[in-house]
């Protein structure tokens, strides 16, 4: 049976997204990155986010874990 995954964070910067999956990468958890190309492209003009929009996934059982590796940096 497939576990299941929770939305850890999402982000419209595309560095700081690497940088969390960065810190998961170190601690081992695993994770799915999904990017929203037609969420970013809804971005009001002026806004300082650009790039895709990214939402990071984790298995449900890792959220604690995932939470508390990137605590500070969201």
């Amino acid at each position: 049976m497939k576990e299941k995954e929770v939305k850890l964070v999402e982000f419209q910067n595309d560095m700081l997204a690497e940088m969390v999956k960065h810190v998961l990468e170190e601690k081992e958890i695993p994770f799915r990155a999904k990017s929203d190309i037609m969420q970013s492209a809804l971005i009001v003009e002026g806004n300082a986010a650009s790039g895709a929009f990214t939402i990071l996934y984790v298995k449900e059982k890792d959220l604690e874990a995932a939470q508390e590796a990137i605590a500070g940096m969201v």
